[in-house]
């Protein structure tokens, strides 16, 4: 049997629940008349404000780089042979001209005695060739040799003599190719790396034997645009920060800059020097430089958390009294925490940096000081 719902056309099901409604919202009206405290609604909404101040804004140019050593060297054998001993290690500290290696070689011994049995030998034609040239003169005199004779004596000494002066700078050669043996640093520095140990077979050919850098004072190279490569000059101070060293901050100097723009990146390199005293900045470590290129005095600046953004028009919210005003801004250097405003604010307004995002122009708030727009914890 079906029930008293049943016999209801849809159509009358539907004016039954309107009047309902009506009944309802006749009712809530009444509550509210009886009620004040609901007529009266909820409260403005509340934000966080903060005062724009007037400060001295730097006109920075950030870009990451890497650390490098002021000068670089590989240090290998000129002379082929046997590593006999590596006298350095990574890390020590040498001064130019210290031995840090030495080669045994393979067969310059053999070269430089071979080398001065030629000398000792031209020595002997040099002296026999001298005997002859005077015993032709004797007989010239008297008239028992003929002229050809004589210059052909001449021309055996001459012969003789540059002999001997071939073999004499044979031996010396190989006298200084035996000195190479010693490697000798080519610079004040530390080792950086050493890539052979002893009874390796060394030469011109099998790469490097050390690798020494200076690094009591580093260099970075500074990538920067074509806007704000007019800006740049030699003598401009910069800072350098590095990840592994958080909260340090290392003052260098802009010493060249490069003469053309990379024609792949657009950018201008400016090399930057670094002092490195007490070594606590490392080759190859990764950092963010800064470069000053001016200073804006007494500009306009706020929190970060106020600048709003809809379609590519930055704007804030102004307090008016105990409204929220809708101010357009045109902003500047951008600190990261902090965004300068060149147009649309004066210091000493207050704007909304936390509660924003449901605010429309005109509306009531309750305001607040001091407070975290990032933790919503009052400043201490």
């Amino acid at each position: 049997m079906l029930s008293w719902w049943g016999y209801f056309t849809r159509v009358q099901r539907l004016k039954f629940f309107l009047t309902l409604l009506g009944l309802a919202g006749v009712l809530a009206g009444c509550a509210r008349k009886d009620n004040p405290a609901a007529a009266k609604g909820r409260p403005p909404p509340l934000v966080a404000v903060a005062r724009v101040e007037a400060r001295d804004v730097p006109v920075e140019v950030q870009a990451p780089v890497d650390l490098r050593p002021l000068s670089q060297a590989d240090i290998g054998a000129k002379t082929i042979g046997y590593l006999d001993a590596v006298l350095v290690d990574r890390g020590d500290v040498v001064k130019l001209g210290q031995t840090v290696a030495l080669v045994r070689p393979s067969d310059l011994p053999d070269q430089l005695a071979a080398a001065r049995g030629a000398q000792a030998q031209a020595q002997a034609q040099t002296a026999l060739a001298r005997l002859n040239l005077e015993r032709a003169q004797k007989l010239a005199q008297e008239g028992l040799t003929t002229q050809a004779e004589l210059q052909g004596t001449s021309a055996a000494l001459a012969i003789a003599e540059a002999m001997e002066r071939s073999a004499r700078a044979q031996i010396g050669a190989l006298g200084t190719r035996l000195g190479e043996t010693r490697l000798l640093a080519s610079m004040d520095g530390v080792v950086a790396a050493r890539r052979l140990d002893p009874g390796a077979l060394v030469g011109p050919t099998t790469g490097p034997v050390l690798t020494l850098q200076r690094v009591d004072q580093l260099r970075v190279f500074v990538a920067v645009t074509e806007r704000e490569a007019g800006g740049l000059a030699v003598g401009m101070q910069a800072r350098v920060q590095v990840d592994a060293l958080p909260g340090q901050s290392f003052e260098g100097q802009v010493v060249r800059i490069a003469p053309a723009f990379d024609t792949a990146s657009r950018t201008l390199d400016a090399e930057v020097h670094l002092p490195n005293p007490r070594l606590e900045l490392r080759p190859g470590m990764y950092g963010r430089a800064f470069l000053r290129l001016a200073v804006h005095p007494q500009a306009a600046v706020i929190p970060a958390t106020a600048v709003q953004v809809s379609n590519r028009q930055s704007y804030v919210f102004v307090i008016d009294g105990d409204k929220a005003r809708r101010q357009p801004i045109r902003p500047g250097v951008d600190g990261g925490t902090w965004v300068e405003v060149l147009e649309g604010l004066k210091p000493g307004e207050d704007v909304v940096v936390a509660g924003a995002d449901g605010l429309a122009p005109g509306t009531k708030v309750r305001t607040a000081r001091g407070i975290d727009p990032y933790t919503g914890q009052g400043s201490k």
